[in-house]
């Protein structure tokens, strides 16, 4: 094989890598609220196990987050209810999705996610 055969075989492989996101597992952390006295701090898991399908989202009408638990992994992105008041909520599939969302405890947008450890 020359470098370019290698190089080309190569990107392809990372390609797809990178491209494919895993679905089946999840990670727990904690969130927090960065605002100057707010103090709000909470335990967040985003997705669920190989077992236990679920998905993590914002419920813009109950403003809070929520875990839908799914029947099976195929349904991870499809559209998803809040649990309590069955209206759309907005899916967290990675914690950089965190910080748009406003704090629950004083409102600002000044939300944060640390990552804790990932499981399946």
């Amino acid at each position: 094989m020359n470098v370019s055969r290698k190089t080309l075989f190569l990107s392809l492989l990372l390609a797809i890598l990178f491209w494919v996101e895993a679905a089946g597992a999840g990670e727990s952390g904690r969130i927090f609220c960065t605002a100057p006295g707010c103090g709000f701090e909470d335990k967040f898991t985003i997705g669920g196990g190989m077992k236990s399908p679920s998905v993590t989202g914002y419920c813009t009408h109950g403003h809070g987050f929520v875990r839908v638990k799914l029947r099976h992994w195929n349904e991870y992105y499809h559209t998803h209810f809040c649990p309590v008041c069955h209206k759309a909520v907005k899916p967290i599939y990675a914690g950089s999705q965190v910080s748009p969302f406003p704090c629950p405890k004083c409102g600002q947008v000044t939300l944060k996610y640390q990552r804790r450890y990932m499981f399946d």
